[in-house]
């Protein structure tokens, strides 16, 4: 659907539009899609908030959508730990049983795991923390940032690195990065990939953002963001949970704004915020700057 025939039936119904406060919120919108001309390519089934729409900016090839905002613990340091006393729950990083389900409450079967050394016959899948070539999770040594807790993985890592130890990773509490569902990353489709650059505006405060796309997710949720990236848009991730510290506390309905620009990559380069924002900064003006964006925010939908 392009912005041609979108405009002129928005148009028209607000021709039929009797309330005064609403004719004017009907005409601003029509405004924001003269001024923001994005095409609808997909709509994403999400599993928490709905059908999410997904809008490509032709000019620039970016990808834009609203949606929520989890927390994604993962590359922390202090994410997971053989106690359970990291910023994430256990059972937020692992799966169980020979066939790898995922369940909430995975602890009986995580602590009796953990007894038989991870090399009996319970079974755990570790799909968010690095593991030896047996399959057993690797703890940080002496010498490494967390002594004592498990080396939490992302799927981007920094260039040169061993991938099985916590340097490698993008560490949540200061890299700010997005999260694309794993079928983003393996099919191409609609086009973000892991290490590209993007932007991200909240609409109930006007923080703005840039992060890198920087771990993958479940196919059936969009918009999650790491510790960094949350902070950096107003929102403190952490609580307290049974006398736990926790990274759990999210940004809900579709607050959050994201523009991403595919093919944005950079091989080679370490990643921080200082690199991303240098990498993104250009980026969001090349597509029409912050301006831009928030007129945009009214085409995607609340």
């Amino acid at each position: 659907m392009n912005a041609g025939p979108r405009l002129l039936r928005h148009r028209l119904s607000c021709a039929g539009v009797s309330s005064v406060t609403a004719l004017l919120l009907c005409l601003l919108t029509t405004a924001a899609i003269a001024q923001c001309p994005l095409t609808q390519e997909s709509t994403f089934a999400h599993a928490e908030i709905g059908p999410v729409k997904v809008f490509r900016d032709a000019p620039s090839n970016a990808i834009a959508f609203a949606s929520q905002m989890q927390v994604n613990t993962d590359g922390a340091p202090d994410s997971y730990h053989p106690d359970d006393i990291g910023i994430a729950h256990i059972c937020n990083g692992v799966s169980v049983g020979p066939a790898c389900t995922w369940k909430a409450q995975c602890l009986p079967e995580f602590r009796q795991a953990r007894a038989e050394g991870f090399r009996g016959p319970q079974k755990i899948c570790f799909f968010a923390m690095a593991t030896d070539a047996a399959g057993v999770p690797i703890i940080q040594g002496a010498t490494d940032p967390r002594p004592g807790y498990f080396v939490s993985t992302t799927a981007l890592n920094q260039p040169g690195q061993n991938p099985r130890t916590p340097q490698a990773q993008l560490d949540s509490n200061t890299v700010p990065f997005a999260v694309i569902p794993g079928t983003w990353q393996s099919s191409g489709r609609p086009g973000p990939r892991l290490g590209d650059f993007g932007v991200a505006w909240r609409r109930s405060n006007g923080k703005l953002a840039t992060f890198v796309v920087g771990d993958t997710g479940p196919r059936s949720k969009l918009g999650e963001g790491s510790v960094a990236l949350h902070q950096a848009l107003g929102n403190d991730p952490f609580m307290d949970r049974f006398g736990v510290r926790r990274a759990r506390k999210g940004i809900g309905g579709r607050d959050v704004v994201y523009l991403l620009f595919p093919g944005s990559a950079r091989a080679g380069e370490s990643i921080d915020a200082a690199a991303i924002e240098r990498a993104a900064a250009p980026l969001l003006e090349g597509f029409g700057g912050v301006e831009r964006l928030k007129s945009c925010s009214a085409v995607l939908g609340n």
